[in-house]
């Protein structure tokens, strides 16, 4: 391969010394690898003078040969270049699963596309997994997160809205105070039992009337849009319903407790440049229509 590009020298400035001084081989050196080469390849590439050498039709052939491999060893070099200054590997990512489903897609598939030699593994669950044992890169959580052996940023705060299908309230006495759900049928968040209202100076705090209890928001998305109830949802989560009048946002006029969504990881002081870029596109993104909701129907 040396001597394929000892060829290319010479070729281009047209005798063995410019060669030589190029490479920083003496004269002798060149002449005797030409040899050695011609030798192994039973054909004359050079024809020489004393003056100057010039290509055979053998070499004229073997030349192209020459650049072709000079360019796939750059082209390699370049590869391995980028391969170091670009971000790759997987990231194991933890997150609950309504936040999964309603609002990664759009959000990991902005930050794939931009780094395309990131692979994602997204683990969705409502359980707060071991990050250190599991092996965990970044977890989503919502509520109040306090680890000292962790890092704990902050996303967003996310809205509630209470909501209901239209078939639902057609059926109903009508809602205009947080006391008309009472005579509701009212579908319950387990880590939710109570529901806190508060209009200027007002506040009230009661345990609504639960027909149904569960742990999965998605559960309760769904029994909302069939009609069994009146549900309290995180914005993202219902706003796409909202917007295309599958439900109706109930009580506009009154405020409902948010939460907030935060980033948890470990602190690693040898973060990979995966983990670094992922990080940076966390702080880097505008995450007030994830508070809202409407980021949603943008990506729909």
């Amino acid at each position: 391969m040396n001597d394929m590009l000892l060829v290319i020298e010479i070729a281009d400035t047209g005798n063995f010394t410019q060669a030589g001084a190029r490479l920083g081989m003496p004269k002798s050196t060149i002449s005797h690898r030409v040899t050695q080469l011609e030798k192994r390849l039973g054909l004359r590439l050079f024809t020489r003078s004393t003056r100057s050498v010039s290509l055979t039709g053998n070499g004229q052939v073997y030349l192209e040969y020459c650049r072709r491999i000079r360019a796939e060893i750059a082209a390699a070099n370049m590869a391995m270049t980028n391969l170091k200054e670009q971000p790759t590997g997987t990231l194991k990512i933890t997150c609950p699963e309504v936040t999964a489903t309603y609002f990664m897609p759009g959000f990991l598939g902005g930050f794939t596309k931009k780094f395309p030699r990131v692979s994602i593994e997204l683990i969705a669950t409502n359980q707060h997994l071991d990050l250190i044992r599991e092996r965990v890169d970044f977890a989503f959580r919502v509520g109040s997160v306090s680890n000292q052996n962790f890092i704990v940023r902050k996303i967003s705060t996310i809205r509630r809205v209470l909501v209901a299908s239209p078939e639902y309230l057609a059926a109903g006495p009508p809602i205009r105070e947080p006391s008309d759900l009472l005579q509701h049928r009212c579908l319950l968040h387990d880590a939710l039992p109570d529901w806190t209202f508060s209009a200027e100076t007002t506040q009230v705090v009661f345990r609504p009337p639960a027909v149904a209890k569960t742990d999965s928001l998605g559960f309760l998305l769904q029994s909302s849009l069939v009609g069994s109830g009146v549900a309290l949802l995180p914005a993202y989560v219902c706003q796409p319903a909202i917007a295309a009048g599958r439900l109706i946002e109930l009580l506009p006029g009154w405020e409902l407790t948010p939460y907030d969504m935060t980033l948890v990881f470990p602190d690693r002081k040898n973060q990979s440049k995966a983990q670094a870029a992922f990080r940076d596109y966390v702080d880097a993104c505008d995450f007030s229509h994830f508070a809202t909701g409407r980021a949603l129907m943008s990506s729909a």
